[in-house]
């Protein structure tokens, strides 16, 4: 049996994304297989008050703008034009402008569905993707020039690179023989949407809380996205609130920097479980998206770092004749690792950081804050690597 091009197993944001960019690469086809259907209409105009979204930062925007979707996401998003970063009870205070970077905006935010939408629409515009939704593999088997897949009504693909995008506890990556480490941390991560009471203007908010950091994101229509993590038990105190309490509870955290907010829509929870694949290359296979790492939501990292994953393995097998040679896969897998580590550390690290109550530790935290206010050298560094442009 001749192989066939990649086939993607997984066709959430990542496999989608992934089938796109290999394209765009000059991979002559894609077979993308999900479990799910996958959505082809476009959702209301007016935006779902309690919908989930996406920070997408500004290297990730990049990457959708080489696909031709910027400019129909941004139709249906809220630009990120300035972050401000700060801790409660103490002075200090970061501010992030997009102007100091000479961009349009730092990042975006977009509803999951809208962003969903455009991936899924732009698959089914290319010939050279066979999207198999819904659909499945029973069984994987190796040979000695990639992968033949039995798919759940018997027939069977033949692929040189096998890739899992299947998320955190992907079967796919347990075919490819690779094991992943997992760890509860404890914390549930609490999302909700929140009304303000004057424009946002394009202002996001990071705020580090003694039981973890939260945050406030621009979306359309004068609303916020709220993330914020913290303990299961304090989860459940927030949980138990009525919504009037719930607002107070967030004006009292969040400081007078944020607008007012004035209603608060339905609160979703979340576990935090971290998790990191041992490998994220083997013979004939790769390990992408959730299935490769997931990570603590503070400053919105995961998902983007994912896109970094993406566009890089995109680049380096798309136009490949043998696409699942290892040599070329672990060359992707080493010139990611650099990024990863750094976002790895930082989404662990930061929220501990931030914690601390020893008063010495405090005051230098503090004086951190106002150093980066003050020195756009530092700030400036730090704000291009969150966003993928370094």
């Amino acid at each position: 049996m001749t192989p066939d091009g990649p086939l993607i197993v997984g066709g959430g944001m990542a496999g989608a994304l992934l089938a796109l960019l290999l394209r765009h690469h000059g991979c002559p086809s894609v077979t993308l297989v999900e479990s799910h259907p996958l959505p082809t209409e476009a959702p209301p105009e007016t935006p779902s008050f309690d919908a989930r979204s996406t920070a997408l930062s500004a290297g990730s925007l990049r990457v959708l703008e080489q696909l031709g979707l910027l400019a129909p996401l941004l139709e249906r998003a809220a630009s990120i034009n300035e972050v401000h970063v700060s801790r409660q009870g103490r002075l200090g205070l970061t501010r992030m402008l997009a102007g100091e970077h000479r961009l349009p905006r730092l990042g975006a935010v977009v509803e999951n569905r809208w962003l969903g939408y455009l991936l899924v629409n732009a698959l089914y515009r290319d010939d050279a993707i066979e999207v198999r939704a819904p659909d499945g593999v029973q069984a994987a088997r190796r040979v000695s020039d990639g992968y033949v897949m039995t798919l759940n009504d018997g027939s069977e693909r033949h692929t040189p690179l096998l890739i899992a995008a299947d998320g955190a506890n992907s079967r796919t990556r347990d075919w490819l023989g690779i094991t992943a480490r997992q760890q509860d941390i404890g914390h549930d991560a609490l999302i909700a949407n929140v009304a303000v009471a004057e424009p946002h203007q394009g202002r996001a908010f990071e705020r580090f809380l003694d039981d973890g950091p939260m945050a406030l994101l621009p979306l359309p229509d004068q609303r916020m996205a709220l993330v914020w993590t913290g303990p299961r038990d304090q989860v459940d105190a927030w949980m138990a609130l009525d919504d009037e309490q719930a607002l107070d509870a967030l004006h009292q955290r969040m400081g007078a920097a944020p607008p007012a907010l004035t209603a608060i829509g339905e609160r979703h929870r979340y576990p935090l479980v971290l998790t990191e694949a041992c490998a994220q290359a083997v013979p004939f296979g790769a390990v992408v998206g959730n299935a490769a790492h997931t990570l603590h939501p503070v400053a919105g990292q995961g998902f983007n770092l994912s896109v970094r994953d993406l566009a890089a393995l995109a680049e380096a097998v798309g136009a490949a004749a043998h696409p699942g040679e290892l040599a070329r896969l672990s060359q992707w897998q080493q010139a990611r690792r650099a990024d990863q580590a750094w976002v790895t550390r930082a989404s662990r690290q930061l929220p501990e950081w931030f914690r601390v109550r020893q008063p010495l530790f405090a005051h230098s935290r503090q004086l951190g804050l106002l150093a980066l206010d003050l020195l756009p050298g530092p700030r400036r560094d730090f704000a291009r690597r969150a966003m993928g442009l370094q």
